[in-house]
């Protein structure tokens, strides 16, 4: 099965607003092991959604399209479908009184053109918003192209499309799917590429996928096939191959990233942190506390941006610093033990480093950032190398802490090893 996603809104062609819903869609699609062939954007015209639709029903098995169901005058793809279709909408009672009742529960008052929402085209399946107002619509068009309707805000649309899309298209498809995916740190694409070789060759039926970013590389593997069982037994003889290969450098696997990895860490040995942060000014503890429950071992963080400030909250040695230098392995030692003894809990983390784009010199370029970690199992500090922006320098030194502190509380290498 080969699909068409057609985003809808002017925001999205102005730029203002990035597409993330095909991202979403597209990567839940993969699981399903449906092929996403083609994507469109359109503006919120009726003319243009129309054409957008008849090109995508002239070469696709399905097409989803999000956005523009809302009650608003540039709402226009339940008309537009509707006319392209030969289906047309009639107020669906069920859903108006489903609209009414959410409305009614917020205590919001409803204006008249949010009646506009239960709008259906003709001989249409409806599928309730979990988390919004706006259903998510199913037409099969000549008894053969499902044309599915959407919503464009974020969450409503996630929501519809992991409850209804997902399952109504592995149905459709009659195939068994099975996926995972492996999280790794600590090797670029070309070199665990390199390591993984003609690896997956073997496995009938499978994709693997490589997915960098600066938090890693994700393999993810994709086994589809009619056999239940061969499909099972494939995936995992797969993922036991891969993870033997690849295994010093996997973190975690399905979507759970390093900050979660670390806080159960830390839970299980009872430890509480505090991190010291300059050139990445807080980004670390962020990470940490995006973990719900994370203020059972986060205890507090310290961005000490200026030398005075490293002397004054964190205690580092005046004279360290004019010899060695604020982004130096010593400061960013003293740094982790300072925050540490002053916020007398079990862990303390360090880092200091020019994320430029200026400030850099010959021996100390833009990129270079020290990252230290001092525990009960320990002090440890390292230099590294990073490339890329000012924002890529800081989001990549935070997750090499991340990766730090779990190698460090595992009493793993700090560096992995094939060996």
């Amino acid at each position: 099965m080969q699909i068409e996603i057609v985003t809808i809104g002017n925001e999205v062609l102005s730029g203002r607003t990035i597409d993330t819903n095909f991202a979403y869609l597209a990567r839940l699609l993969e699981e399903a092991s449906v092929q996403v062939a083609w994507h469109t954007t359109c503006g919120d015209a009726a003319d243009k959604i129309s054409e957008a639709l008849t090109r995508a029903l002239a070469r696709a098995d399905a097409v989803i399209m999000t956005g523009g169901l809302g009650p608003t005058p540039d709402d226009v793809t339940r008309k537009s479908v509707a006319t392209v279709l030969g289906r047309p909408l009639s107020l669906e009672e069920n859903v108006l009184a489903s609209i009414r009742e959410r409305i009614a529960r917020y205590k919001w008052r409803m204006p008249k053109s949010v009646e506009s929402m239960a709008l259906i085209p003709r001989g249409a399946e409806v599928w309730t918003n979990p988390v919004g107002a706006a259903p998510g619509i199913l037409i099969v068009h000549k008894d053969r192209q499902p044309v599915i309707l959407l919503p464009g805000v974020p969450h409503e649309m996630e929501a519809l499309a992991k409850e209804f899309v997902l399952p109504y298209l592995r149905a459709r498809t009659g195939r068994a799917v099975e996926t995972f995916t492996l999280r790794t740190y600590g090797l670029a694409e070309s070199i665990l590429h390199e390591r993984i070789g003609v690896l997956g060759d073997s496995w009938s039926g499978a994709s693997l996928a490589y997915l960098p970013s600066w938090f890693g590389v994700d393999l993810r593997v994709t086994v589809a096939g009619r056999d239940v069982a061969a499909v099972h037994d494939t995936a995992l003889r797969a993922y036991n191959e891969l993870y033997a290969r690849v295994q010093p450098v996997v973190y975690s696997e399905g979507s759970r990233n390093m900050e979660e990895v670390v806080g159960q860490q830390l839970q299980e040995l009872g430890y509480r942190i505090a991190t010291a942060e300059s050139c990445t000014g807080g980004l670390l503890a962020k990470r940490l506390t995006d973990v719900a429950g994370s203020s059972r071992y986060v205890d507090r963080g310290f961005v000490t941006y200026a030398n005075e400030a490293k002397v004054e909250l964190l205690g580092v040695d005046p004279e360290m610093l004019a010899a060695h230098g604020a982004v130096s392995e010593a400061v960013a030692g003293a740094m982790a033990q300072g925050a540490r003894e002053r916020a007398r809990v079990d862990v303390g983390v360090g880092i200091t480093g020019i994320a430029g784009p200026d400030g850099g010199s010959e021996q100390k370029p833009v990129g270079t950032v020290f990252i230290a970690v001092s525990s009960p199992q320990g002090d440890a500090a390292r230099v590294h190398r990073f490339f890329g922006t000012r924002a890529t320098v800081r989001e990549r030194a935070a997750q090499c802490a991340l990766d730090m502190l779990r190698r460090h509380l595992s009493g793993l290498p700090l560096e992995p090893s094939f060996e």
